[in-house]
């Protein structure tokens, strides 16, 4: 489905979608400009990520070139540790706290993409966090085979998992467990345990819209539900967000 369809179906997610079309370009053009010109060295990837996001998202190159300087005196190599530029102490007069948050993480989305290697197979059984960058992950497919498939939110790494188990506190009883659906049989799994949840959908989802970021996207719905229930998304969807209000 194209995304000018999606927005037409559903109106009142036509910001949170734009934005998701925004950065899928950015990460798109990171990559390919990375593969093109085969380059290995942190500075020159640190150029083509900033210049990546300025062009995609209509912001002055200028305004922003001041996060190669801040990125390479942190001391640690993105392209190894990318959470250090979410980590950044970036001040702004024209930015608040959350805006300069939002970017930073978007910024950094290219650096986790790059950590993965294509093939790459590990499994989130041992801790529930993505084995290649270590990061929680709030979306699950469950695939032809029954399987459950986690996914990472910031690497976008895809690994198999307990079909019935809480990625967080490990629960396994399923008499401590909820789920809700909502209209396309997107589910949203609760934990009575720890009070967090996960968003699972099946394989003929993602044959449908191509991407599970953009199955997030669509069941925010199910986030906004589980949240008001007092439930807790320990990680962010694409376009950064925890607390969907």
């Amino acid at each position: 489905m194209k995304l000018e369809e999606l927005i037409k179906e559903k109106p009142y997610l036509q910001s949170p979608l734009e934005l998701y079309d925004k950065i899928r370009k950015f990460i798109d053009y990171c990559k390919s400009e990375k593969e093109r010109i085969k380059l290995e060295n942190t500075t020159d990837i640190i150029d083509i990520v900033l210049k990546g996001f300025s062009g995609v998202f209509n912001i002055p190159y200028e305004s922003i070139a001041f996060l190669k300087d801040e990125i390479l005196k942190y001391g640690k190599d993105p392209m190894r540790e990318p959470s250090i530029i979410r980590n950044l102490p970036i001040q702004s007069e024209e930015l608040s706290k959350e805006e300069v948050d939002r970017m930073l993480f978007i910024i950094t989305k290219p650096f986790f993409v790059f950590l993965r290697k294509d093939g790459q197979q590990a499994s989130f059984m041992d801790t529930g966090k993505c084995p290649i960058c270590g990061t929680d992950s709030s979306l699950a497919m469950i695939n032809e085979n029954n399987e459950k498939i986690m996914i990472c939110p910031l690497c976008e790494h895809e690994g198999s998992f307990y079909r019935i188990c809480c990625p967080y506190c490990f629960n396994k009883d399923s008499g401590k467990m909820e789920i809700i659906l909502d209209e396309e049989e997107i589910r949203a799994d609760y934990c009575l345990e720890c009070n967090t949840y996960i968003k699972t959908f099946k394989e003929n989802h993602y044959i449908k819209y191509k991407d599970p970021f953009l199955i997030d996207l669509i069941s925010l719905p199910l986030d906004i539900i589980a949240q008001r229930r007092g439930y807790i998304r320990r990680s962010p969807n694409i376009i950064g967000l925890k607390i969907i209000e």
